[in-house]
């Protein structure tokens, strides 16, 4: 079974109204649609309540996405509230906020996975007409992740210095902060540091120890940090061997004089 709707304009035409009439149809067969008992009243506009338009949400996925329908008219919080999804999914038990005697809010939340992403609209019920607002759109975007590893430009015994390489990535922009993430192989204390350019050296290492360095990006909106990229896996050169050695000489053949100094060797 599918939602199909009937589509036409709300707009005056003359002295009659078009209507939008909605149903529930069978893909299979094909079929009409009667109605039946049909009334009409004549009490003011504003004693049915209407809704506000809805607008569109975009929010990072795993984070909780709110559809806010404010409600104007004769409405109660004792009438139900319903958020529908355009599969006809409707979700319950909003929360309901008095912003005057005649404006009322009603507060869903959506949990927005990558899968949630469709239309929604309000919907209330109440003895002197139901209100349906506009569809408005959840738009799930996924934060981004580098799809290569940081490029390694040059090794020391205390430092790295990197490229970030992160032209290439999976989910979506813009991109507004870039991080680096590192620990040594055989540790599992990881730091994290923020980058204002596309290379980076990475201070204070240990000599002659593996190195994993990863790139987080960030997209603007909370939780949008997407996971570690590929880790860059390289090693810091060796320390440098510094030997200290005594020279002793004579200044003169004839001198019985001894003078000695000392001679600092470096092996690199």
């Amino acid at each position: 079974m599918r939602r199909s709707l009937m589509m036409a304009q709300s707009a005056e035409l003359s002295e009659s109204m078009v209507v939008i009439f909605e149903a529930t149809v069978s893909e299979e067969r094909q079929g009409y649609i009667a109605l039946d008992d049909i009334v009409l009243l004549n009490y003011p506009c504003y004693k049915v309540p209407h809704f506000s338009r809805l607008g569109d949400v975009e929010v990072n996925a795993g984070q909780n996405a709110s559809f806010q329908c404010v409600a104007t008219g004769k409405v109660s919080e004792t009438e139900p509230f319903l958020l529908e999804r355009r599969n006809g999914v409707v979700l319950d038990m909003p929360l309901l906020s008095r912003l005057s005697h005649k404006r009322l809010m009603a507060t869903f939340q959506v949990e927005a996975q990558r899968g949630e992403q469709d239309l929604y609209r309000c919907i209330t019920l109440s003895p002197r007409g139901a209100a349906v607002s506009n569809f408005g759109e959840l738009i799930v975007r996924v934060p981004p992740t580098p799809i290569a590893p940081p490029q390694l430009l040059r090794a020391g015994p205390t430092y790295l210095i990197i490229q970030l390489n992160t032209n290439s990535i999976v989910g979506d922009g813009p991109v507004i902060r870039r991080e680096i993430q590192y620990r040594a192989s055989q540790s599992t204390w990881t730091e994290t540091h923020g980058v204002g350019s596309l290379t980076y050296k990475v201070w204070h290492l240990e000599p002659d120890t593996e190195y994993r360095i990863s790139v987080l990006l960030t997209r603007p909106g909370e939780g949008g940090t997407g996971a570690p990229g590929p880790p860059l896996i390289s090693r810091t050169k060796c320390a440098a061997t510094v030997l200290l050695i005594w020279v002793k000489w004579h200044p003169a053949a004839l001198s019985s004089r001894q003078h000695d100094a000392p001679v600092t060797c470096h092996t690199l």
